[in-house]
């Protein structure tokens, strides 16, 4: 009967049918506890293991290996089924920084292709450091230096820069290390603000001139050394996709969807979003086949387009970012973090597109949040602490307390987190 997978439940005085545990984790070798008794091992190639003929009850789990942080969860196992506990992440107990620089950072930011670091010194100079080749260019110092982002290319750079009381703009790209004085194109150009690149040209950035409440699109072509006729007037917000420019209309609060030229236009809603106001901010969130919203007071939106209007989502939203699979998306607050499901999900624990689970909320305000590789854990920043949790809600959410650092960033191929510590800059392999 044993063998035919039955045994005898003393406490129940019958015999049952048992079930079975399946388990993998990240690390091999990892031992497998249940209700405080050493079950087995993960293996050291697959990481896996799968216990059977396991009474039917709730047990406690506990994954352990000598280094690591241990991990623990109440799961039941059922009669004839597999409980699975997958993509389980065991973290190191002690975090290995490396030192990335010789010399002290106030500010830093990451490329794209995460090759590349551009960094602010403490006399607000600024530099790039190329990973590959340990090279780095000195690019241009000044009283103040802000508004650093990188082109989707990773080869140029733009940023702001203040000397003497006057604002200037800046782009430098990798070929030409002398950067470019974008206010040589911008004569006559009221209130250049919100500077955009081109997603697949990074000779064309864009940006609004903006006149009270209304503002115009605008490119300056670095190729032509010149700002182009004016693209779009009467814009309130706008974002640039790799398939056009989004942008919400001023006067009617309608979202529209135009090429890179602004030749075409495509009215994408029909009704505008509760309570639009014209003084307010609006941040448009084109993200996979999905577009989404938050206006000025926190409010989250998803563009329904069979109805073609904005549905409220959530409240008090700072930030929307994608998982890396396309499947989840992850919004955040000051304080709360939350999941939405866009797929169904078939493997435990089980979810169903449109479902809504809240992942952690603190009591301190939340800096940042990052997808980890794995989609099934987050990496979530709060009080210059990173936390890494994951997304499996079953009993308790284990959550490591993984390195304390200032401007945390986490760079997802390489599987790093890059941080200052008294104003050195170091990365750590998760």
């Amino acid at each position: 009967m044993h063998s035919l997978g039955y045994a005898l439940d003393f406490k129940q005085k019958r015999v049952v049918k048992t079930g079975m545990l399946s388990v993998e984790t990240n690390v091999g070798g990892t031992e497998i506890y249940m209700d405080g008794k050493l079950k087995g091992k993960t293996g050291a190639i697959f990481k896996n293991a799968l216990e059977k003929n396991l009474l039917p009850k709730t047990y406690k789990i506990e994954l352990k290996k000598d280094g690591y942080y241990p991990w623990q969860k109440n799961l039941e196992i059922k009669e004839m089924l597999a409980t699975e506990i997958k993509s389980i992440l065991l973290l190191p107990a002690v975090s290995q920084k490396q030192l990335v620089l010789e010399k002290k950072v106030q500010s830093f930011f990451v490329s794209p292709d995460e090759r590349k670091i551009a960094y602010t010194l403490p006399n607000n100079k600024l530099e790039v450091l190329n990973l590959d080749n340990q090279n780095t260019y000195s690019i241009l110092g000044a009283d103040k230096i802000d508004l650093v982002f990188w082109a989707a290319d990773s080869k140029s750079l733009f940023f702001r820069a203040q000397a003497d009381k006057k604002i200037s703009y800046f782009v430098w790209q990798e070929d030409d290390l002398v950067p470019t004085d974008l206010n040589k194109f911008l004569n006559g150009i009221v209130n250049p603000v919100e500077f955009k690149w081109h997603p697949k040209d990074s000779t064309q950035i864009y940006f609004l001139s903006r006149k009270g409440n209304s503002a115009s699109l605008y490119k300056i072509d670095f190729l032509n050394k010149a700002v182009l006729p004016e693209i779009l007037k009467n814009v309130k917000n706008y974002e640039i996709s790799d398939d056009g420019i989004y942008f919400l209309d001023k006067k009617s609060g309608f979202l529209f969807k135009t090429d890179f030229e602004g030749k075409s236009r495509q009215q994408l809603t029909l009704l505008a979003l509760p309570n639009y106001n014209e003084k307010d901010d609006y941040k448009i969130i084109p993200l996979g086949s999905k577009i989404y919203l938050i206006d000025g007071n926190g409010n989250f939106y998803i563009l329904n387009s069979d109805l073609k209007i904005f549905e409220k989502s959530g409240e008090n939203i700072k930030e929307v970012k994608l998982s890396g699979d396309s499947k989840k998306l992850l919004y955040y607050g000051e304080n709360e973090v939350w999941v939405l499901y866009l797929e169904d999900f078939l493997i435990q624990p089980f979810h169903y597109k449109g479902d809504k689970e809240l992942i952690a909320r603190f009591s301190s305000p939340i800096e940042n949040v990052f997808w980890y590789p794995d989609d099934g854990h987050l990496i979530i920043i709060v009080q210059n602490i990173a936390k890494i949790t994951e997304l499996d809600g079953r009993d308790v959410r284990n959550t490591v307390d993984f390195l304390t650092g200032e401007q945390i960033d986490y760079v997802r191929a390489e599987k790093e987190i890059y941080f200052l510590e008294n104003g050195n800059l170091y990365s750590a392999k998760l």
